[in-house]
């Protein structure tokens, strides 16, 4: 969908109780013996069988002779049996239509606080090309979230137009454009490296004697970022061997990304003062004005591409198989000397310990930039999909988002996913499972060691950050995942609930 797609879920109830697709036979009546019984075949259509007649005797043939200007008709029976089936048949969708819809958006996740807004489809389809042939979506977003002062706060927002195009040079090429605002007031920064430490100024503040120097300080490990955002990719379909089973497919990916960031810092945060310090000749400056940048407002240029390995059995709630990327990105430093590179590998596995009611799911994803990247790429990966790590609800859970800056991180997963009971609403199909989740990892700021006041900015080398929980899984048809999932990090002493759609990976 969008930025923000992937944990943004969508309620639609308006065709939970449509019609069945099927015919049903006619309710149970007393049975009359020359009365003809209902019975629905395995194809769902209405058969008239005639019941059987009492014995009454010899059986006289009392069927009329057909008329020289019948020769040729259908009989009666055979007439109103066709009359039957056609009025039961359902309509064929017209494979050239066009299609649309809108319908509301929301989820929870305890950094941002309460999602909603609305997202619109529309959709053209043509023959021979799956799923589609093209499908523009636009997406309005925000969240609110109580301030720690009182009151209500908007902490993000996103509008997206998105356009995607399968089924290109003869279904090799896949295109993907977007679109989008985004306005991030609460993006999070506690200082660079492993060990940077979540300080509390406010607690050393009365909020009635010192109202607004007590909001500030709420305000110390924040900024805010705000940034249309413009983006293409290509997805070629290399090699498939891809069988009913599962996938067995390679494809390669390539594209670019445009930004234009407007940087806000809030009076009296950590991220101004390190700024402040970045321009002074001490040893923290030096090391700040290496490794802090992108403080300003700039324009940034992404270039990437990488490969893509995919075996699994279902694409939205796999079983067996593996997900694996390797992508590199490159900026060319079009402003504010933001001159760097990247490289991001994701690997997922999936393991069957009976079918999809026990289920063991693993993900591993190791990141690295070189060079000079603004502050807030220090704080996720790229790639396909780029994410918050090590912090936030799509990576360690129960750390806070943007919780962690560094140039190299590394982040694990691991889910034991259970699909246990499966009904019908209607003709709708739902699931109802759990899973249990352990995720960890960490960053290093560079490559090297580096002492910020006074200390090792990454800390002990086995200093990983840990989250657990778990929590449910509601299924619907063959392609949405709702997952409430509280998490806790026991390293971090922070609990963070997370409704979503869509597993983790």
């Amino acid at each position: 969908m969008s930025h923000l797609a992937p944990w943004t879920f969508v309620v639609c109830v308006c065709g939970l109780f449509a019609a069945p697709e099927t015919a049903r036979a006619a309710p149970a009546r007393g049975i009359d013996p020359s009365t003809p019984a209902e019975v629905v075949s395995p194809g769902g259509t209405v058969n008239v069988v005639p019941a059987p007649k009492p014995d009454v005797g010899p059986v006289v043939d009392k069927t009329p002779v057909p008329k020289a200007t019948d020769i040729g008709k259908d009989p009666p029976a055979k007439k109103a049996q066709a009359e039957a089936d056609s009025a039961t048949k359902k309509p064929e969708k017209d494979p050239h239509r066009l299609e649309y819809g809108a319908l509301p958006a929301i989820n929870y996740d305890s950094d941002l606080g309460f999602g909603f807004g609305a997202v619109g489809t529309l959709v053209r389809f043509h023959p021979g090309i799956n799923p589609f042939r093209w499908r523009l979506m636009v997406q309005l977003y925000a969240t609110v979230k109580r301030k720690p002062t009182g009151g209500a706060e908007f902490p993000f927002h996103e509008d997206v137009i998105e356009l995607d195009v399968p089924g290109l040079l003869d279904n090799r090429l896949r295109l993907n454009a977007a679109l989008r605002f985004i306005k991030f007031s609460n993006t999070g920064y506690y200082g660079l490296g492993n060990a940077a430490v979540a300080e509390k100024p406010w607690e050393q503040i009365d909020e009635e004697m010192d109202p607004d120097g007590y909001r500030a300080a709420r305000r110390y490990h924040q900024y805010d970022r705000t940034y249309p955002n413009a983006e293409l990719i290509a997805r070629f379909n290399v090699w498939d061997r891809t069988i009913p089973a599962h996938k067995r497919r390679l494809e390669v990916f390539t594209g670019a990304a445009f930004s234009y960031s407007v940087m806000s810092l809030y009076e009296g945060s950590e991220l101004e003062q390190d700024v402040e310090t970045r321009a002074t000749d001490t040893p923290d400056g030096r090391e700040l004005s290496r490794l802090l940048a992108g403080t300003e407002n700039h324009a940034l240029l992404v270039l990437k591409g990488g490969l893509l390995w995919d075996t699994r059995d279902h694409e939205f709630m796999p079983t067996r198989g593996t997900f694996s990327e390797l992508a590199f990105r490159l900026s060319p430093g079009v402003s504010g000397g933001l001159l760097y590179g990247g490289v991001t590998a994701n690997t997922r596995w999936f393991f069957s310990l009976y079918r999809d009611y026990l289920v063991v799911a693993t993900r591993v994803v190791g990141d690295l930039i070189f060079g000079t990247a603004p502050v807030y790429e220090l704080a996720r990966f790229d790639g396909l999909q780029p994410r918050d790590a090590p912090g936030g609800g799509w990576a360690v859970r129960g750390v806070p988002r943007q919780r962690y800056h560094g140039k190299a991180k590394l982040v694990g997963n691991f889910e034991l996913r259970s699909m246990f009971y499966r009904f019908k609403i209607k003709e709708q199909r739902f699931g109802l499972g759990a899973a249990a989740f352990v995720d960890t990892g960490r960053v290093w700021l560079d490559y090297r060691d580096v002492e910020l006041d006074g200390m090792d900015s990454d800390g002990k080398p086995s200093n990983f950050k840990v989250g657990l929980g778990g929590g449910l899984r509601v299924s619907w048809g063959e392609t949405f995942v709702i997952r409430i999932e509280p998490g806790y990090s026991v390293t971090e002493k922070n609990f963070g609930l997370y409704i979503n759609v869509g597993h983790l990976f």
